[in-house]
């Protein structure tokens, strides 16, 4: 996962906010060459952002939080939460099942034995 470089994206958001440097400069309460300074940054410090955000009308901690949810955890929406309904289906399913193969397994033996005995394999050698 590449790092933020929030100066950049700054940057890409006041260029297309229009405002004069000396604009949000003052807006911000920094000196017009602060601001190009911020352009420079990796990192910068919350309430900056949070004023820089306010200004430029743009979510600049969404950059963060994309960026550690997607480390995190995956997440899958179309996958949900069953209800206690939906669970009590399932188990008595796996009961029906459970029994129904109880119920083949006691008869295997009894169909290869009557199988061994069939006179259409005494014919083939069996």
């Amino acid at each position: 996962m590449s790092k933020v470089h929030i100066g950049k994206k700054i940057k890409e958001v006041w260029r297309k906010s229009r405002l004069k440097g000396t604009e949000f400069a003052s807006l911000i309460n920094r000196d017009r060459q602060v601001i190009y300074d911020i352009f420079k940054r990796e990192s910068i410090d919350t309430e900056l952002l949070k004023q820089i955000s306010t200004v430029l009308n743009h979510d600049f901690f969404s950059y963060y939080s994309q960026q550690s949810f997607a480390q995190t955890k995956e997440i899958k929406p179309e996958y949900g939460y069953a209800t206690k309904e939906e669970l009590m289906q399932v188990t008595m399913a796996i009961q029906a099942l459970t029994k129904q193969i109880e119920k083949l397994s006691e008869n295997l033996p009894k169909k290869a034995a009557a199988k061994a005995k069939s006179p259409s394999n005494k014919k083939y050698g069996k």
